[in-house]
């Protein structure tokens, strides 16, 4: 009978070992979880790295605007500058010519003022 008891308490343990199958299904449960939350985790972190590339491509977008808008405006202003150095070169030029025409009619009218007093001289 002791071999019947052995063999019994063998069988028992084997088949009727519950806490054998109830501690692999645990095991596997609570990996499956662990699989899960690391994925809802990286999900997660994917949508924060999603909308942070989001928000740089906004950025992005904004500074090229800008700096299209500063070119141009950039541009306009050389544009404007140039005219207005070629306009203060011409103002330049008759200020010079209108110098020269003073000049010319200061010697003409001191011509005409010393002609009219040698005339009186001789009158």
């Amino acid at each position: 009978m002791d071999i019947y008891s052995i063999i019994n308490t063998i069988v028992t343990i084997v088949l009727g070992g519950g806490w054998f199958i109830y501690y692999k299904a645990n095991k596997k449960k609570a990996n499956g979880e662990a699989v899960a939350a690391e994925a809802n985790g990286w999900e997660a972190q994917q949508h924060v790295y999603q909308h942070t590339i989001e928000d740089l491509e906004k950025s992005c977008d904004f500074i090229r605007q800008d700096r299209d808008l500063l070119r141009k405006e950039n541009e306009e202003l050389r544009k404007e500058n140039r005219e207005l150095r070629k306009e203060v070169s011409d103002l330049k030029a008759q200020q010079e010519d209108m110098k020269c025409d003073i000049a010319r009619m200061g010697r003409r009218i001191e011509a005409l003022v010393n002609k009219e007093k040698k005339r009186k001289k001789e009158e």
